[in-house]
C-alpha cells in the first residue's frame, strides 16, 4: 500500500516537487509548445532526459493533473500528451520564472564563474 502524503506543512509542497524535479517544467512548456506531443518527439527535442526519467515526469504531471495523456487504439499504438485547462492555470507562473531566468542569466553564470 503507499504512503499517503502529508502536506499540511506546506499546500504549495507539491508545486514545489515540480520546481525541484529538473525537468518537471521543462516537458509541461515544451508539450505546450507543441501539442498536442508524442513521447519520441518529447523525448527528442528534450536533450539529456533519459526515457525512464521523462516516463516518470509525465506520470506525475498525469496524475497531478497538469497534462492529459490520450492514448489512441492505433497499430501500433499511438499516445499523445497535451496540457489541461488546470496546467493552463499554471503557465503564466512558469512563464514568469522562465522570464526571470533569461534576464538573468548573465548575472548567473557570472555568479558562478566567481566560485570556482
Amino acid at each position: 500500500m503507499a504512503k499517503k502524503l502529508d502536506y499540511e506543512y506546506c499546500k504549495a509542497a507539491p508545486m514545489l516537487e515540480w520546481l525541484g524535479n529538473k525537468w518537471a517544467l521543462v516537458v509541461l512548456v515544451k508539450i505546450s509548445e507543441n501539442e498536442p506531443v508524442r513521447f519520441n518527439e518529447l523525448y527528442r527535442n528534450i536533450p539529456s532526459v533519459s526515457e525512464k526519467v521523462l516516463s516518470q515526469v509525465l506520470r506525475q504531471l498525469t496524475t497531478d493533473g497538469i497534462i492529459r495523456r490520450e492514448l489512441f487504439p492505433d497499430v501500433p499504438p499511438r499516445t499523445e500528451y497535451s496540457v489541461t485547462e488546470f496546467g493552463r492555470t499554471l503557465l503564466p507562473h512558469v512563464e514568469a520564472l522562465l522570464n526571470w531566468g533569461r534576464e538573468n542569466f548573465e548575472q548567473i553564470m557570472k555568479n558562478r564563474q566567481n566560485v570556482k
